[in-house]
């Protein structure tokens, strides 16, 4: 498991669409000794993931919000540097809550692992987690955080350039209204000229969007729509 910076930061190197990516991260994992990988990109608005988890777990994760409380997470922004972390060494510490989360997640072979948090642009996080189905890690000397980063922060520049599908996302969602809304402010209309369109008042088109504005976590309306535009949700 000593070599998995090494082998991350050739990842890097490696050319090739979103597959070649996610093919050489399995491929990692497995040299290594690892059982799986997951990237997750967190972002003010919303997280979403590349990983090989098994899907249900994926799916499962984002539906309960797991997101929200799993410590490893919880543990990466804090530290922001690289840790290994055991889900039976941290029990004593652990809320009832995230007890069970870690139970959950070793029915899925998800027990132990290594994670390497890294800032990326925009105030967000990338966080990078090998995982295995062992109790407790193998690691017979201290991860290097700063050579550890640079892999990462590599990995996460590699994975933003082939811009592969998520394998799992934290669901956002717009109703009809909404939709049609911010649909016609993409396409450069005011929101007087949205409430004259739809032959509504202008009220009701300023508490929907300020409604998905709160929902997607953004500040401006600029942001709310180029997630929406990103999202396919317009």
């Amino acid at each position: 498991m000593q070599n998995w910076i090494e082998r991350l930061t050739d990842l890097a190197a490696i050319p090739g669409d979103e597959h070649m990516v996610t093919q050489a991260l399995e491929m990692v994992s497995e040299a290594t000794g690892f059982g799986g990988y997951a990237y997750l990109n967190i972002q003010p608005s919303h997280s979403s993931a590349v990983s090989n988890y098994h899907p249900e777990w994926q799916a499962e994760y984002f539906r309960r919000r797991f997101n929200k409380l799993d410590p490893v997470i919880k543990r990466a922004q804090a530290l922001k540097r690289a840790f290994v972390w055991s889900g039976e060494w941290d029990r004593s510490r652990l809320s009832p809550g995230e007890q069970s989360f870690f139970s959950l997640a070793a029915d899925f072979g998800i027990r132990s692992g290594i994670t390497v948090p890294v800032r990326i642009a925009h105030g967000a996080l990338a966080v990078f987690t090998l995982a295995s189905s062992k109790q407790r890690m193998d690691i017979d000397r201290e991860i290097d955080p700063v050579a550890a980063a640079t892999a990462v922060a590599q990995l996460h520049t590699r994975i933003q350039f082939s811009d592969p599908t998520p394998s799992a996302e934290e669901p956002l969602k717009l109703d009809l209204k909404g939709a049609t809304y911010l649909s016609w402010i993409a396409n450069g209309k005011t929101m007087e000229e949205v409430a004259d369109l739809e032959g509504v008042k202008y009220n009701s088109v300023r508490v929907k969007i300020e409604h998905a504005r709160k929902q997607f976590n953004v500040h401006t309306i600029a942001h709310l729509t180029a997630i929406a535009i990103r999202r396919k949700l317009i």
